[in-house]
């Protein structure tokens, strides 16, 4: 991929490399007052688990990194998750939304940092 493609794939990233990448296809992206970001994800069964499972891992306030089709990483927190709708109009379509804010002014304490951080990208 050269410098001036995006892909196709949004990839979060928790601490300590627990990551997950979705086929953008599936999320929808709003941005809202406060840089509040709402990750609107409408998918098959399969994988409505895995993203629930995914995001239930994550407190309030906890920072998360996003990179939407190899563009960067953005910092956010993760604000909370909405419960798992059914599509009523397909038979096996989801809908899930993921609320982050985006952190612009993120600059960690020393004390905040991984004592064996080698660039994990959260500081």
């Amino acid at each position: 991929m050269t410098t001036s493609e995006i892909g196709n794939n949004v990839v979060f990233k928790k601490q300590l490399g627990l990551n997950y990448e979705i086929d953008q296809k599936y999320v929808g992206l709003k941005m809202k007052e406060n840089n509040i970001l709402s990750f609107n994800f409408r998918v098959p069964g399969a994988l409505k688990d895995e993203i629930e499972s995914y995001f239930k891992r994550f407190k309030m306030g906890e920072p998360i990194l996003v990179d939407i089709g190899g563009t960067g990483d953005m910092r956010c927190e993760f604000k909370g998750l909405s419960p798992v709708l059914k599509n009523k109009d397909k038979m096996d379509s989801y809908f899930i939304s993921a609320t982050l804010q985006e952190d612009k002014q993120y600059n960690p304490l020393e004390e905040e940092k991984c004592e064996t951080c080698s660039g994990c990208g959260f500081h």
